[in-house]
């Protein structure tokens, strides 16, 4: 009964847009528009699917990265906009940002799967199963000393400190919202019951193969849907994709650049975005590469070119440090470390530096980007190992301390430099896997900017930046392309974030009529 009550509450709803569009145009053409599947809205119809190289890693939101399927599912207080750096209202409609406080005002008639109704409580439920995580959500939300409930639809953090990074941590995948009766009955690791706007299809799923969403039909916000199924086909290499899309078994396909010519010659379209910003991330700045001259010759040996005529056909950017021009940490006129060989040997011969042996993991699908990583650090004289691992494996020695540097990045770096700098250097980081205290500068700066003006912040946070650039910390920055190939005859629109690889915005795709 209750269902039935919220359908018929969003079908006035619905209604009452109507009446509010006649207010300017004739009363039949909006609700034709509004019910019809006109330009403003549609119902959710057709059957989104999509070939991806990654199998799910279990439904806990807060381990192994597996945004390619959560995302289905789970929705969190606040997301990333497609631009990849805006942050929008998704279970919250508003917040407010003090020193010592944020308030959120949440949306109403929202309900988790299971029909739990989603409210501060459920905010509260969720806050604390991550404060009991042994993971590094737990750290990445330890400014919060206790979250309030104000009334059902109204909820307060409160703060141990300034914790200006917060708000990008709560887009991410390890505060999502569960079912608080999910994680009363213990089966949200094994179950996803979140709030998004599919539901798993275990009945249907095929595990290894084929994994089945379908619309919830109790989602606050039809009119945002596309597909009313989404259908996620696990191809775990590139050729196999493309041929799954050849064959009409798949409408669209986590691609590969070095494929665009042949797709869009046979017919196909290709979206391409910005997916990651890779560089040589430092760990073992105390030992093996404590010399700050040793990073430098590191930084000078990537092989930046090459990996983007051999990898991404020439589609790759090479900005000079982690942050765009526009935030507040952008240093304007900062030089990258250019390729040069010999300028990276006589660093090393200075430092007294030779026979240096390094390992480094890698996946499958960054072979191309270690192999030539290591044929360039051997041109310098450093035996630079690849250890070959599977993808789930490979993420999870991100915070092993078992490797003195990795090709990759992390996603608390996007949020800025407060999330980049504790993430990455603090000595407690946890991303920081030697524990190796940062340059006390650098310590210092931020320590500042955490009470600093809007005024005063930048100047602070750019000196971090060159710093970090100075010492060599991090370096070799490009930004992967990912490339989406489809079929224009099934999608009319494909939908992805900025620094969001292998997953869609898949609610936001629109379906060809």
């Amino acid at each position: 009964m209750e269902g039935f009550l919220l359908h018929l509450r969003r079908k006035c709803q619905m209604l009452r847009k109507a009446i509010d569009c006649a207010k300017y145009t004739a009363v039949a053409s909006c609700i034709a528009v509004a019910f019809s599947g006109g330009a403003v809205y549609a119902e959710p119809h057709g059957t989104l699917r999509w070939g991806i190289g990654f199998e799910p890693q279990g439904w806990n939101p807060q381990l192994p990265p597996n945004t390619t399927y959560t995302q289905l599912v789970y929705e969190g207080l606040m997301r990333m906009a497609p631009d990849g750096t805006t942050i929008e209202p998704a279970l919250a409609t508003e917040w407010t940002v003090t020193p010592t406080e944020i308030t959120f005002k949440l949306r109403e008639d929202v309900v988790f799967h299971d029909g739990t109704p989603f409210n501060a409580d459920a905010v509260i439920a969720n806050i604390e199963n991550v404060q009991k995580a042994s993971n590094r959500w737990r750290e990445a939300i330890g400014g919060i000393d206790k979250v309030v409930k104000v009334d059902d639809h109204t909820v307060r953090f409160d703060l141990l400190s300034p914790s200006p990074s917060l708000p990008f941590t709560l887009t991410q995948r390890g505060l999502n919202m569960i079912s608080p009766k999910a994680l009363a009955d213990g089966i949200w690791e094994r179950q996803p019951v979140g709030t998004g706007p599919y539901v798993f299809n275990q009945s249907e799923t095929v595990s290894g193969s084929t994994y089945v969403f379908d619309y919830f039909g109790d989602y606050y916000d039809p009119e945002s849907v596309g597909p009313k199924r989404v259908e996620l086909s696990y191809l775990p290499d590139a050729a196999s994709r493309y041929n799954a899309l050849l064959a009409g078994q798949v409408d669209a396909v986590d691609g590969d650049p070095t494929q665009m010519p042949t797709a869009e010659a046979q017919g196909f379209s290709n979206h391409v975005w910005s997916t990651l910003r890779y560089h040589l991330l430092m760990f073992d700045r105390a030992g093996a590469l404590g010399d700050v001259r040793v990073r430098k010759a590191l930084c000078m040996a990537m092989p930046l070119q090459h990996i983007n005529a051999a990898r991404y056909d020439g589609l790759l950017k090479f900005p000079s440090q982690r942050f765009d021009e526009g935030d507040p940490a952008h240093l304007s006129g900062l030089k990258a470390y250019e390729y040069d060989i010999e300028g990276a040997k006589a660093l090393l011969a200075e430092a007294g530096v030779s026979n240096l042996s390094l390992q480094f993991p890698s996946p499958d699908f960054m072979r191309i980007i270690s192999e030539l990583t290591k044929e360039s650090f051997g041109m310098i004289g450093v035996d630079a190992e690849i250890v070959m691992m599977p993808t789930p494996e490979y993420f999870q020695t991100f915070y092993s301390g078992r490797y003195p540097f990795i090709v990759n990045t992390m996603t608390p770096e996007n949020g800025g430099m407060f999330n980049y700098y504790p993430f990455r250097f603090a000595e407690d980081g946890p991303a920081n896997t030697f524990k190796v205290a940062p340059p006390p500068r650098l310590e210092e700066l931020y320590q500042r900017a955490l009470t600093a003006t809007a005024e005063e912040q930048p100047a602070l946070l750019q000196e971090m930046t060159q710093i970090i650039h100075d010492e060599a910390l991090d370096c070799g920055y490009f930004d992967t392309a990912g490339v989406v190939h489809y079929n224009g005859e099934t999608i009319a629109e494909i939908a992805t974030t900025t620094w969001e690889p292998s997953a869609l915005r898949y609610k936001d795709v629109k379906m060809a009529k």
